[in-house]
């Protein structure tokens, strides 16, 4: 976006950080089909050196499954954001770079992880269409 769009790059920043504190809440609701309305497919992740890829909303379910209870086994309750920037924005598309932490019910960090997450707006809906990430160190 250009310098004399600055208020339209303010209301896309907006938009697309609500869409992924929607995709954050989702996840922490622990409830598959909430966390999954979040995203638009096909779904992308690339994490620990592979890409994943989901062609819709049912495949996405059926196989974060076993992750979720993964998850919950480790002792994961919720994550949250650290830090969010949009180093990149257009009308339709946004770079979103991220920290975030994972936690257990006591509050107590687990991990902490740098990604960088492709918001888009597909029709009327932003969502979380790609993300790349990994452990900080």
């Amino acid at each position: 976006m250009t310098a004399s769009s600055s208020s339209d790059s303010t209301h896309v920043v907006k938009e697309a950080r609500a869409a992924l504190d929607a995709f954050l809440d989702g996840l922490n609701s622990h409830d598959l089909e909430k966390w999954t309305s979040t995203l638009h497919f096909p779904q992308v992740r690339i994490h620990e050196g592979a890409v994943t890829l989901w062609q819709n909303p049912e495949e996405y379910i059926r196989s974060s499954q076993a992750e979720l209870e993964a998850l919950l086994s480790s002792g994961w309750h919720h994550s949250a954001w650290a830090e969010v920037e949009f180093p990149q924005v257009s009308a339709d598309q946004v770079h979103a770079q991220v920290r975030f932490s994972r936690h257990d019910a006591e509050g107590r960090p687990l991990g902490v992880f740098d990604s960088v997450y492709v918001v888009t707006r597909q029709g009327e809906r932003w969502g979380v269409l790609a993300r790349i990430g990994y452990e900080a160190a």
